[in-house]
């Protein structure tokens, strides 16, 4: 309703805490059976509530009637007149809150001048106390707008001994309900309290609320129950959806067609396979490259291990290295011509240089002689 609201009830029992208020009214059982509840217009409790409404007054009027008729939460079923508002205090004193009457909300009234009425039905227990004159007032509580005094909902009754408002209709010698005829108000089950179902003990045990033998649920453990089987049910139809979205992506992916497809295991394992035969390649190629470079004659058999060596360690260092270099067509030949290593004790054959081969040397910076020795080595080895 987006209204501030308070909550007002009528005992002199009622233990008041800091969100509600009390007051009470005096009633007699009019011919039509209706009695007094709120007077009409602005009122208070006599002890100077509602401190939380400006002006300190509610206000009983049109507004407020229609209000309650339209609010007020249980408009099928009876609202409970108790004793002492002992529906209001179970939960603190931990004692039973047996009903002393009923009422629906159709059975409200609101009369111009005069206030709000209420069209009882009460127990035979209720009628016994009130024709011995034990119960003398009739306590609403409701709910109430704090910023307009007016009643918002009408929360339950009871019977009790101290008005909260001074100057209502008091009770009336009541000893002739006893001898109403009992059909012409009708009363609920003899029991002052409610049969629960022993079928809703154990669904309430089921959904975690534990209730004390012998005692009923409260309205706060019912919407607690009802809050549990919505989330259940929301809960399932989760359940139920995924498995439909699953049914549907199943029937949406067929079976893998292997011959348009590999396995990731495969992959992976071709993938290693790739790396070891890529790694094995690049030594072949090094290799293969030298043996091409000393076949050609750019290289001396005596710097394969080199030349191999520089290969494994840049490929590019040694393609440079060996693209610098001018074939040797003397490398490639046998030679014939011998000249004599006089470093030596003992004659060595060595390759006459041709002018070429003497150009070759010095531009290298070798010897002529290391450079003979060098072709003659080559030879042998071919």
């Amino acid at each position: 309703m987006g209204i501030a609201l308070g909550v007002a009830a009528l005992s002199s029992a009622l233990v008041v805490n800091t969100s509600a208020s009390s007051t009470s009214a005096g009633f007699q059982l009019g011919e039509d059976g209706y009695i007094q509840a709120l007077p009409d217009g602005h009122f208070n409790a006599v002890d100077g509530r509602p401190e939380d409404v400006p002006g300190g007054k509610w206000l009983m009027d049109e507004v407020a009637f229609a209000a309650l008729k339209a609010n007020t939460p249980h408009q099928a079923g009876d609202l409970v007149i108790d004793y002492e508002h002992q529906t209001l205090n179970k939960e603190q004193n931990g004692q039973p809150a047996p009903a002393s009457g009923w009422f629906h909300i159709d059975d409200v009234q609101y009369r111009p001048g005069q206030g709000l009425f209420v069209k009882p039905r009460f127990t035979d227990n209720a009628i016994a106390h009130l024709s011995a004159k034990e119960y003398r007032y009739f306590s609403l509580v409701f709910g109430y707008d704090k910023a307009t005094g007016r009643p918002q909902f009408i929360h339950s009754a009871a019977l009790t001994n101290r008005p909260g408002v001074d100057g209502l209709q008091p009770l009336a010698a009541l000893a002739a309900l006893a001898t109403l005829n009992a059909n012409a108000l009708p009363h609920p089950p003899k029991s002052e309290g409610l049969h629960v179902n022993p079928l809703l003990m154990k669904l309430l045990a089921a959904l975690g609320i534990e209730i004390a033998d012998g005692s009923e649920p409260t309205e706060a453990q019912l919407n607690d129950a009802l809050k549990r089987i919505d989330d259940l049910v929301k809960a399932a139809g989760s359940v139920d959806g995924l498995k439909q979205e699953v049914a549907a992506l199943s029937a949406k992916s067929p079976t893998i067609d292997l011959t348009k497809y590999v396995p990731i295991a495969t992959v992976n394992a071709l993938r290693e396979q790739l790396v070891a035969l890529t790694a094995e390649n690049g030594v072949l190629t090094v290799e293969q490259t030298v043996k091409e470079a000393i076949d050609a004659g750019k290289a001396f058999e005596c710097e394969r291990q080199y030349l191999i060596d520089l290969g494994k360690q840049s490929m590019a260092a040694l393609t440079a290295n060996l693209g610098e270099r001018v074939a040797i067509a003397a490398l490639t030949a046998k030679q014939t011509t011998t000249v004599p290593d006089p470093s030596k004790d003992k004659d060595t054959k060595l390759a006459a240089l041709t002018a070429d081969q003497i150009k070759l040397a010095d531009s290298w910076g070798m010897s002529h002689a290391d450079f003979a020795k060098a072709l003659a080595a080559e030879q042998e080895q071919k």
